[in-house]
């Protein structure tokens, strides 16, 4: 199988899970996938069909994954990241992946879109867990996030997936700032 071929055709679930089963645990095969992630085309769906791909292996083989967050956490610094990208690499760092040597980057980075009412929802909800996830390294830093996610709140309109995962978030920081 042609992994940029079957992106570049027409992607289906069924498609994505193919990939996914062709790939298996072949770190070769891995990285056709991740090339397709990282290409420079002029066509936006290979990446952002990849990216899904990526997303969905990183539930069901971590291990595979995390050897490239590094080049994720690069690949944020894109000032035309689109969309689709930015959700699934924040949905794969929201599980406590940075690296000690680039929190302070993503936490930069990330509060930024968190607050942008104009960015997407997904990546909203998305960095307000990878936010959270910084701050148990940095407790200081859940009073700010904190602060925060009560401006977002104040939204309106506030999109309902912000809002339950703002909300979520808020009572995890004040729970753990009440037993402190």
């Amino acid at each position: 199988m042609n992994i940029f071929l079957q992106l570049e055709n027409t992607y289906t679930k069924e498609s994505c899970f193919q990939i996914i089963s062709y790939i298996g645990n072949d770190e070769t095969r891995v990285q056709e996938l991740l090339d397709c992630f990282f290409a420079q085309t002029k066509d936006y769906r290979v990446p952002q069909r990849a990216a899904h791909v990526v997303s969905i292996l990183y539930d069901r083989n971590p291990d595979l994954i995390k050897p490239y967050i590094p080049q994720f956490i690069e690949k944020l610094k894109e000032p035309t990241l689109k969309g689709s990208l930015k959700r699934n690499i924040l949905r794969i760092l929201q599980h406590g992946n940075v690296p000690e040597d680039s929190k302070g980057f993503v936490y930069d980075l990330v509060f930024a879109w968190m607050m942008d009412p104009k960015e997407e929802i997904a990546v909203r909800a998305f960095a307000c867990t990878v936010l959270y996830q910084i701050s148990q390294d940095y407790f200081d830093l859940k009073y700010e996030l904190k602060s925060a996610l009560d401006l977002i709140l104040e939204e309106n309109p506030l999109a309902p997936g912000v809002l339950s995962r703002a909300r979520k978030t808020r009572e995890l920081i004040e729970k753990e700032l009440d037993e402190s």
